[in-house]
């Protein structure tokens, strides 16, 4: 459990690190306008986790999956589309759900852990292998610009 724990805590640390350096990136204005990447954290879910996976995956040697599910808002009647990685079949990273912050309970801009009941209540979940960023010019070119803003 221990071994689960530091784990789940240098991933936490990485992701808050590829977070962040999205964050100055867009603050700064490198994103195109049409760039989805320029409404981060909102609209991007998937964008994003190809980007942190490839990202993962390359600096780390630590493969992931990419869930997907439907979040529905009763409250709002409103329904959305949301995606974030899977390590190890267990293990949970999530740069985008603060999007969900207010109607969803999620306290902070990165979560990495367990399967919570955001995740659980989510409709039609499935699982995907993770885009190869190489194969398309735009989220190259992203995953270049956040590489510049990366410690």
């Amino acid at each position: 459990m221990l071994e689960k724990e530091l784990r789940t805590a240098d991933i936490y640390r990485i992701a808050e690190q590829f977070r962040c350096a999205i964050v100055r990136a867009k603050r700064n204005g490198e994103f195109n306008f049409g760039d989805r990447m320029h409404n981060f954290p909102g609209g991007c879910c998937d964008d994003a986790c190809d980007l942190l996976a490839y990202y993962l995956q390359c600096e780390y040697g630590i493969a992931s999956c990419q869930g997907n599910g439907i979040y529905r808002d009763e409250d709002a009647d409103n329904t959305t589309n949301h995606a974030w990685l899977i390590i190890e079949d267990i293990i949970i990273v999530d740069i985008t759900g603060s999007q969900f912050k207010y109607c969803a309970g999620f306290i902070e801009d990165i979560y990495v852990g367990d399967e919570t009941a955001f995740y659980k209540k989510l409709d039609r979940k499935q699982t995907y292998a993770n885009y190869d960023i190489t194969q398309n010019e735009r989220l190259w070119k992203d995953y270049q610009i956040i590489k510049k803003y990366l410690s």
